[in-house]
């Protein structure tokens, strides 16, 4: 019995198998086992000979619970109080089950593992001294075997946590490898076999977010949303910090949608100033002001057909924001100096790190042009949100620069690594690409090290830039104020 006992790992059989035995010596018309977990709680039931009781589970609040945590030796009822009431809440808890005999399982730190509950013998006798003396010896037997089984489950699901690790590692030793042959020249994707056979894994298939690298979750789901409204005609607005890549997502969206054989036309309105920025975004004639020695189109009508990407569309003052909704709102402008109407076709995408609805507070920014512009928003997570990038981004700007300036730097210490991925980078992708660049000017043979990093990064600062947009947001909320703003002027 012990050694077949031993050999049990299942909770529900080894329940039977103590039954059996018990109900094989004893004779048994009925009988239960209830079993807690490990880590503590109630008592379930697992198995039962005959019908099995009404109550499933044993909380700390059952009397009978109670007594045999408090003293662990087997409770028996008196056969002649069998047919009476009992005064005494532990037994009547037991009786309430259908048992005479109660036998605790106890653990050797004095947790109470279970309880072997028995009902009368076929004989109609009541359980002898030495009948009680076999169930002692019973559930000591159930209680190593209780505790082997513990044991096992413990093993199997450290095991199970093992091999998850272990195919984590191999995948990211992989990817490295992949990242690394594309780096070395390969350009198959895949990395090569040491056995000098072909690599199993396909190319994958070419896509115009290509160049947008990262494989998080964050990343991945910022591309989904970008995929899908890649077909609509509608506005996009883009938010994030600086450096996150949102003209690079603006220009991915285009290639993607109907309109990739059309122009993709930029317009950074930080970078101009207000008096220019009329005339750049919807041109001149000759003569409309002081230097105007020639018509001039604007980018409007450079992107018909296409797309129009206004950067930090959150610069432009008061009065383009409301030439700029008329063009949105009829697809018409004139130019400075004509009043003659131009028609086009363009599909708006616009960016900014800046928090808009707290500028329409301010009344810096127009609350219908908000709408007109925030149909559909995409959020870019900043780099420290999405670290497990990190490293793919460093070899992609490692093998672009090194190719770029002609030397053989082909891949990272691991000094370097674990400095890059403890950076908070409040420079985001842009920072990261500058010191990826320096590092390879820099570097004396095939790696980057440490000493090759600036000083900054070796011992990063606290700072952090505040963030415009809620994490984890893709679609913001409209803004609190609901005040209307001048109509433009037709």
């Amino acid at each position: 019995m012990s050694l077949a006992v031993d050999r049990l790992v299942d909770r529900g059989t080894l329940g039977r198998r103590l039954l059996e035995a018990a109900a094989e010596v004893l004779r048994l018309e009925w009988g239960a086992i209830y079993l807690g977990e490990a880590t503590g709680g109630p008592l379930a039931l697992v198995a039962s000979q005959g019908p099995p009781p009404d109550e499933r589970v044993l909380d700390d609040h059952n009397p009978l619970v109670a007594r045999l945590r408090r003293e662990p030796a087997t409770l028996r009822v008196p056969h002649a109080m069998a047919l009476i009431p009992a005064s005494d809440p532990a037994t009547d808890a037991m009786i309430a089950l259908g048992g005479e005999v109660a036998t605790p399982l106890v653990q050797a730190e004095g947790r109470l593992a279970g309880v072997l509950v028995l009902g009368p013998k076929r004989s109609g006798m009541p359980y002898e001294d030495e009948e009680i003396a076999f169930l002692g010896a019973l559930g000591s037997v159930a209680t190593l075997a209780l505790h082997s089984a513990e044991i096992q489950r413990t093993l199997e699901g450290l095991n199970h946590e093992l091999r998850d690790k272990v195919e984590k590692i191999a995948e990211q030793r992989r990817r490295i490898l992949i990242l690394q042959d594309q780096l070395l020249g390969r350009g198959d994707g895949a990395p090569a076999d040491p056995e000098g056979q072909a690599p199993a894994l396909p190319p994958p298939e070419p896509s115009v977010f290509e160049p947008i690298k990262g494989s998080s979750r964050t990343v991945k789901q910022m591309l989904e949303v970008a995929r899908k409204v890649a077909a609509s005609p509608s506005a996009v607005l883009i938010r994030g910090e600086s450096g996150t890549g949102k003209e690079l997502l603006a220009e991915a969206i285009h290639h993607a949608s109907p309109r990739a054989g059309g122009p993709f036309v930029k317009v950074h309105c930080a970078a101009l100033s207000q008096s220019l920025l009329e005339s750049e975004l919807f041109g001149h004639v000759k003569g409309a002001f002081t230097g105007a020695d020639r018509d001039r189109v604007g980018r409007f009508q450079q992107a018909d057909g296409g797309t129009l990407f206004l950067d930090e569309i959150g610069d432009i003052n008061l009065e383009v924001q409301t030439k700029l909704l008329r063009v949105l709102q009829e697809m018409a402008f004139e130019r400075v100096g004509s009043s003659q109407p131009i028609k086009v076709d363009v599909r708006i995408i616009a960016a900014t790190h800046q928090d808009l609805e707290a500028l329409i507070e301010a009344g810096r920014f127009r609350e219908d042009l908000y709408y007109r512009l925030n149909v559909i928003s995409i959020r870019t997570p900043a780099l420290r949100e999405r670290k497990e990038d990190i490293f793919e981004l460093a070899v992609h700007f490692l093998g672009l620069h090194a190719r770029r300036v002609g030397k053989g730097v082909t891949h990272l210490d691991e000094g370097a690594i674990e400095v890059l991925m403890a950076y908070d980078w409040p420079g985001n992708i842009r920072e990261l690409e500058n010191v990826i660049e320096r590092a390879v000017v820099l570097a004396d043979g095939p790696a980057v090290t440490l000493d090759d990093l600036p000083p900054e990064i070796r011992r990063p600062s606290r700072r952090r830039p505040r963030l415009a947009v809620p994490v984890g947001a893709t679609s913001l909320p409209r803004p609190a104020s609901t005040r209307a703003a001048p109509a433009p002027a037709s």
